[in-house]
């Protein structure tokens, strides 16, 4: 017999058996004779939980596994018609956990993976899935705290956006595993306050197909066609609530990275002082990898003296156009003449200037803020022969990605060190995604 694959479109009655790390459950052909007629046989699915059988729409086929939607009932051909538990969505059995979701785009839109099931079952599976890491890595945590965030908070928390437009002229995010814009609902957008902004939409020609929104706690937002020439020579403001309640505005170039929750910051940035006050070192010599324009040195230093020498991909150009004030006053900082320009993700090609500079630098403590990709070990190792080789201070680590957060922290722990305390932030609500940061100590 020949095995047929699965083509876009297709609608397949599957089971749940976890909900994995993505944030979408993985699923089995319900029928196990399925598998001698179709391939493939694994499927990560959009908006199921563990236990429920149910209908989906396959959006995406690669060789060994597919990723689809849940379907909804009122799309079903008429084969698939039958007995179903839910009066909207194909799901012929219900998990005790299903919630409904408050947001009528929900699955149609690519925002929120989490919307079926509660707040507190969001962080229960977020907490599952970094634990998987660190086993998985045997990576041992001494004290570990997982931190929600206030209820007001979870909604409009994203500062930053991109909005996509399509030849129709409509507004709103892709759907999910496609390139077709879903139009933000009535009610408005709930992880990005865009329904305030809808009136100051500027009116893009057809040709424009994606626009970057950033938008301040104050309500003011600056917009600017994505990846266009003249929005390199755009800045956007932020105001952050720290330390203690003051109120610190930074200007920067909107094509750099930011931190998407204004909101949890003031959380994030306690723990990585407090780490600091760990190390216990008046005026600390701190090396910041992965540095962007300096935001944590830069805001730490405001509270405790510090001596910094950082690097990333930035241009110096674009780093000295940053800028951070309180109450209208600017606070001149020396960050731009202790900034590197260098690619850590190119370990062959790291500059032989500025390993020197680190090794000159005899740095005390080690800050480190990284992509989702992580610090590569091909990096590490050369900073480690070339400039770290006497280095063994505490190592403050940032990480949106518990994956390589966590194969990371065993770089470290092979080389001696033991990973004292992490602190996890729910910075992203109703997604999959969170934020840890872990203080590291060289076992003595």
């Amino acid at each position: 017999m020949n095995i047929r694959k699965l083509k876009p479109g297709t609608f397949v009655e599957l089971q749940c058996k976890h909900f994995v790390a993505e944030g979408l459950g993985l699923s089995y052909f319900t029928d196990e004779t399925q598998k001698e007629k179709f391939k493939p046989h694994v499927f990560f699915i959009w908006g199921v939980l563990p236990g429920e059988t149910f209908v989906a729409r396959i959006a995406q086929v690669k060789s060994k596994n597919a990723q689809g939607v849940l379907a909804r009932r009122n799309e079903l051909p008429a084969g698939l018609a039958g007995e179903f538990a839910h009066s909207i969505w194909a799901l012929r059995t219900l998990s005790p956990e299903r919630a409904c979701p408050v947001c009528e785009n929900y699955l149609r839109c690519g925002g929120c993976r989490m919307r079926h099931m509660s707040y507190d079952q969001t962080l229960h599976y977020k907490e599952e899935w970094l634990k998987s890491q660190l086993t998985r890595n045997k990576v041992e945590v001494a004290a570990m705290e997982f931190h929600s965030l206030p209820e007001e908070t979870r909604l409009h928390y994203r500062n930053h956006a991109q909005v996509h437009i399509n030849k129709f002229g409509t507004y709103g995010f892709y759907e999910p595993v496609s390139y077709r814009t879903r139009a933000f609902p009535d009610h408005g957008c709930l992880i990005f306050d865009e329904k305030s902004l809808r009136a100051s939409f500027p009116k893009y020609p057809v040709e424009v197909r994606a626009g970057r929104i950033r938008l301040n706690t104050d309500g003011t937002a600056v917009f600017t066609v994505l990846n266009s020439k003249e929005e390199l020579n755009e800045l956007a403001r932020y105001t952050v609530q720290w330390p203690h309640g003051r109120s610190i505005d930074i200007e920067f170039p909107v094509t750099v990275f930011f931190q998407a929750n204004l909101r949890a910051l003031p959380f994030w940035l306690d723990a990585i002082s407090g780490f600091l006050e760990r190390a216990q070192t008046e005026r600390p010599r701190v090396l910041e990898m992965f540095s962007g324009f300096g935001f944590i040195s830069r805001m730490l230093s405001i509270l405790q003296p510090m001596e910094v020498l950082a690097m990333d991909i930035l241009s110096t150009e674009q780093v000295a156009q940053v800028k951070f004030f309180e109450n209208g006053q600017e606070i001149i900082s020396d960050f731009s003449g202790r900034y590197r320009k260098v690619d850590l993700f190119l370990p062959e090609k790291l500059p032989a200037e500025a390993l020197k500079a680190v090794s000159e630098f005899e740095p005390e403590l080690l800050l480190i803020n990284p992509p989702r990709a992580g610090l590569l070990p091909a990096t590490w190792k050369k900073m480690r022969e070339l400039a770290l080789s006497e280095f063994d201070g505490p190592i403050v680590y940032s990480s949106c990605d518990a994956a390589t957060m966590a194969r990371d922290l065993a770089v470290f722990c092979a080389e001696g060190y033991h990973c004292e305390s992490m602190r996890v932030f729910d910075f992203f609500p109703w997604t999959h995604h969170y934020e840890t940061v872990s203080y590291l100590k060289k076992s003595r």
